[in-house]
């Protein structure tokens, strides 16, 4: 089974989970180096030129790198990689939810999923999620060289409107969210502008770059109207 075919098969049978449109080639895939736990993966592994992988994303901030098993046919790997917005700093002296190896059939695959990597996973990411917070209740934009948003925070609860309610992907590489390429510049500003406003109402503070230097965008106060609203 293709990597393509499998990880889309995985993903119908992992409610909240998606696979990445395309696969990429694992040789020089800078997403590697986000993998939490390794498993069984031998590291010449990645010097192989035909070998591709899928990502698969939840909103929670939770990434699972999928290819297949190294000399073993019938068999794929399924590797957690680090949270959100996170580095290998961040998960210094905790214990990693282990990477494991799982049969082509994804109903199988599925199923040892959930028993033996899901559950450790969901409770091992919100600690270095916490650890990466630039500050309290604090949400730091940057730009990248196309002038298109790039969001780091330490909140699950904002990771999760962004990946579930704001259009937003999460970069397997840098694991940063930020917005799909095919939006022009002009959907990507309104749809950063609603996602900002959305948080300022949960009561985040918001830095955004500018010409003049950051820009902080503080909460709106308790009470306030809401867009579209009187008192």
């Amino acid at each position: 089974m293709h990597i393509t075919e499998f990880s889309h098969a995985l993903a119908d049978r992992l409610p909240g989970w998606q696979p990445s449109a395309t696969p990429v080639p694992i040789a020089q895939d800078p997403a590697s180096n986000r993998i939490w736990d390794s498993g069984p993966l031998p590291y010449a592994a990645f010097h192989t030129d035909d070998v591709s992988r899928s990502v698969l994303t939840h909103h929670w901030g939770l990434q699972l790198y999928v290819m297949p098993r190294p000399h073993r046919l019938g068999q794929y790997l399924v590797l957690p990689m680090l949270p959100a917005n996170t580095s290998h700093q961040h998960v210094t002296g905790l214990r990693a939810p282990r990477g494991i190896a799982v049969p082509a059939d994804p109903v199988r695959a599925a199923a040892l999923l959930h028993r033996r990597l899901l559950t450790d996973y969901r409770f091992a990411a919100p600690t270095p999620i916490r650890r990466s917070s630039p500050g309290h209740l604090q949400v730091h934009i940057t730009l990248d060289d196309r002038r298109r948003p790039r969001i780091r925070t330490g909140y699950l609860g904002v990771i999760s409107d962004l990946l579930a309610h704001g259009g937003f992907l999460l970069d397997p590489a840098t694991g940063e969210c930020h917005l799909p390429d095919t939006l022009t510049e002009q959907q990507a500003r309104r749809q950063l502008t609603i996602s900002v406003h959305r948080l300022r109402l949960r009561g985040f503070h918001i830095t955004i770059p500018s010409g003049n230097g950051p820009r902080t965008y503080p909460p709106f106060a308790s009470g306030s109207p809401r867009r579209g609203q009187r008192r």
